[in-house]
């Protein structure tokens, strides 16, 4: 599994799997196998001089190793950002259960943003909380 800089031609993968809508400033890295097949992608967006906002689709939940690290050095060492945010529908139990495994925790909810009384749930991450840069600089 090769990890990159996904081409924006490649941007359709994520919002096609995650309903994101990438502004002018999204950027993307992306596992990809010897045929450029996408197995899996980290977006990023909704910049701010401290945070990003970061959103995930995996159509193999073992392409996740490969992508982990990689997707916080990005924002937390290479760009020296505090922060990585992202933002749940309170009815994606999977989502949700793979946020908290990966260490993000929820910080606030927005009751019945979807309607029908489906939550939006925003999840934090500090640099300093970060396992996956931590484990980097232990190795």
């Amino acid at each position: 599994m090769i990890v990159r800089a996904a081409p924006p031609e490649h941007f359709q993968y994520l919002v096609e799997r995650a309903q994101v809508y990438p502004s002018p400033l999204f950027t993307a890295i992306e596992a990809v196998d010897e045929n450029d097949t996408v197995h899996g992608m980290f977006g990023y967006d909704g910049w701010t001089p401290n945070a990003v906002v970061m959103h995930l689709a995996l159509d193999n939940p073992a392409t996740l190793r490969h992508l982990l690290h990689p997707a916080f050095l990005y924002p937390f060492v290479q760009l020296d950002l505090g922060i990585a945010l992202c933002a749940i529908r309170g009815d994606n139990s999977r989502s949700v259960r793979l946020a908290e495994h990966v260490g993000f925790r929820e910080v606030y909810r927005i009751k019945d943003c979807f309607g029908g009384g489906v939550d939006q749930m925003i999840y934090e991450m500090r640099r300093e909380e970060c396992r996956w840069i931590q484990q980097r600089k232990a190795a």
